[in-house]
C-alpha cells in the first residue's frame, strides 16, 4: 500500500482517513471470503466505508460511484494475488 502504482494511489485517496495498519486488517479479512464476488464486494464496502452519510446525502462530486468503486475493487484484488503469487 506505500507503492506508486495507479491502483495503489485510487485506494489511498479513496482510504484517506485510515491508516495503512487498517486497510491492510480490512482487506485481509476480505481475502479470507471463500468466492470472488464476496471478496469484490467486501473490497468496495471498505473502500464506501470511507464515505460519510453526510457526502453521500449532499449530492455532489463526493457521491459514490458504484461502479467506478466495484472496478477498484477488482484491480486491487487482481493487484493483491499478484503480490501473494510472488510471495508463495
Amino acid at each position: 500500500m506505500e507503492s506508486d502504482d495507479l491502483v495503489v494511489v485510487r485506494v489511498r485517496k479513496q482510504l484517506k482517513d485510515k491508516s495503512l495498519q487498517e486497510i491492510a486488517v480490512e482487506l485481509e479479512r476480505c481475502l479470507r471470503l471463500s468466492k470472488e464476488e464476496e471478496r469484490i464486494f467486501g473490497v468496495k464496502n471498505v473502500l464506501v466505508g470511507s464515505v460519510t452519510v453526510a457526502e453521500i446525502n449532499r449530492g455532489t462530486s463526493d457521491e459514490i460511484d458504484e461502479i467506478g468503486l466495484l472496478d477498484l475493487a477488482e484491480e486491487l484484488l487482481e493487484k493483491l494475488a499478484e503480490i501473494l503469487s510472488k510471495h508463495n
